[in-house]
């Protein structure tokens, strides 16, 4: 039997019961639901006493009769929530083999049920295995519906926002652009002293020479040197950030924060080509803020493994570098679902948890031109980044019918950087201390939202399935920078950098940078 499609309720309500998400619909109730609802269309499948029938979403069949997608101010994350719990429930209270399937039929009947009732429509009809409601008021089912989502845009690493996506990444191969830019400051240096480069250990000064080979040095300016070393260099850097993110809509707010190291080896194949392979770890951390929607003790943690290969070439004062990267991550996700309710047997206190893997492609090329003025050098500089990010799907465990699956997702980021760095060299009996400062504009031209495939795992017919939308990203941001190197002697130095990246949305973003450089 179905309702006319003219927006009329029919003359004629079915006289047999209606099942749907649990929920029995009389013709008393029929008659009351078309008076509480004006124009209110319904299509519905009678059940015969003896031959139940595995009904249409609850969302189609439903038409405008309140429910979960119904309440009041839903901001996104519940509303996905309460349309996908409206489309599985009356499926699942069917087809449920599995006592996490049953779980979860008891769960979006109480929810359902909930809804009806702190919407004025009576539902009269429940049973032990289907409960009425949860006995909740609006507020609390609302906060059930982000407890039930709450944390599962940030499971899945793609889903948050790109520029934190790539920063374990990015570190790394700013460590390594870094350490070109030492490597350079030791052997241009030798160029600008003569035609012939010193041999090791040999100090040649950077200032402009006489004819018969003496040193031009203005009143008062400083005596600029390098040191060139033996053509085989190591390093090892060591590398933090840290940050955090604003509650949005649909973003529960959150800290970050990863640590590693990253170690290499370089060689000095002609004197103007140095090229080398270097290898990074890296642990992150993603812990969600403590709230009223957020339960404590949820967390993202990720195992990244990276190797890169990398070269430099320059002539005077011109460089190109190029940089490309592999790895790895294996990740660990945990989600603390909180559920108050007054149905017996119905866990209001669940933890999901989850493991994947991802992967990491990426490509970086920059380039620059040293200008020096005396004692200081100003290096306008230019980087595009590729990087692409792919995740493995999964499914949680622990939460009974509240485990949700998570498709595999892709993201490809493309970035622009366009800047300038400026470095200034004194001389003091400890070594060479050279200060530093960088800015640099970042701008994103893939900068849509992420979006992640995501259903109850208990779902054999997926009609739970909803689409995950990841935070919006910043198409421009800044990036500021400052830091300190030592040359403590001919072939050993020291340093430490700190940057601060402004105008994320809603996010706020630290790193730190700190190693030794070696030759040989």
């Amino acid at each position: 039997m179905g309702a006319k499609d003219d927006g009329v309720a029919p003359e004629h309500p079915p006289s047999e019961g209606v099942t749907m998400g649990g929920i029995a619909f009389t013709s008393r109730i029929w008659r009351q639901i078309c008076a509480v609802v004006p124009g209110f269309i319904m299509s519905v499948t009678v059940l015969a006493p003896a031959h139940a029938q595995t009904l249409p979403p609850f969302s189609v069949v439903s038409g405008g009769l309140p429910n979960l997608t119904a309440l009041p101010g839903l901001n996104g994350a519940q509303q996905m929530m309460a349309q996908s719990i409206n489309n599985v429930c009356p499926t699942i209270n069917n087809i449920a083999v599995t006592p996490n399937q049953a779980d979860l039929a008891r769960l979006c009947s109480a929810m359902i049920g909930n809804a009806l009732v702190v919407q004025g429509v009576p539902n009269p009809s429940a049973t032990p295995d289907l409960p009425r409601n949860l006995g909740l008021n609006t507020s609390g089912l609302q906060g059930a519906l982000q407890q039930l989502n709450g944390g599962a845009e940030l499971v899945v690493p793609t889903s948050q926002t790109s520029v934190t996506q790539t920063t374990q990444t990015t570190r790394q191969t700013g460590a390594i652009e870094e350490r070109l830019s030492q490597l350079r400051n030791l052997t241009t240096g030798t160029v600008l002293a003569g035609a012939r480069p010193p041999q090791a250990g040999q100090i040649a000064a950077l200032s402009t020479l006489e004819p018969d080979g003496r040193i031009i040095v203005e009143p008062g300016a400083p005596l600029q040197f390098a040191s060139s070393t033996g053509p085989l260099g190591v390093f090892v850097n060591g590398l933090g950030q840290f940050g955090s993110r604003d509650m949005t809509s649909t973003v529960n707010a959150f800290s970050f924060n990863n640590a590693g190291f990253i170690a290499g080896a370089d060689y000095l194949f002609t004197p103007q080509l140095i090229a080398g392979l270097a290898f990074g770890y890296t642990r992150s951390s993603t812990n969600f803020d403590t709230s009223a929607v957020s339960a404590p003790g949820q967390f993202l943690r990720g195992d990244l493994l990276q190797g890169n290969l990398y070269a430099t070439y320059y002539n005077d004062a011109f460089y190109l570098n190029g940089i490309g990267l592999i790895g790895g991550s294996n990740n660990d996700s945990r989600r603390h679902i909180v559920l108050p309710n007054t149905v017996e047997g119905l866990p209001g206190d669940r933890i999901a948890t989850g493991s994947f893997g991802s992967q990491v492609q990426g490509l970086s090329l920059s380039g620059g031109y040293s200008l020096p003025f005396g004692a200081l050098i100003l290096t306008p500089t230019a980087r595009l980044l590729y990087q692409h990010l792919g995740v493995d799907a999964f499914s949680e465990n622990g939460a009974l019918g509240a485990d949700l699956q998570f498709g595999s997702t892709s993201l490809n980021t493309f970035l622009s950087f366009l800047g300038a760095e400026a470095q200034y060299t004194i001389s003091t009996p400890l070594g060479v201390l050279s200060p530093l400062a960088r800015f640099h504009w970042a701008h994103q031209y893939t900068a849509d939202n992420t979006a992640v495939s995501v259903a109850y795992s208990n779902d054999p017919s997926l009609l739970s399935s909803f689409i995950l939308p990841g935070a919006q990203a910043s198409r421009n941001y800044f990036d500021l920078g400052v830091g300190l190197a030592l040359q403590v002697s001919r072939n050993g130095s020291a340093f430490i950098n700190y940057d601060s990246i402004l105008g994320l949305n809603h996010t706020t973003y630290n790193s730190f940078t700190a190693g030794i450089r070696m030759t040989f």
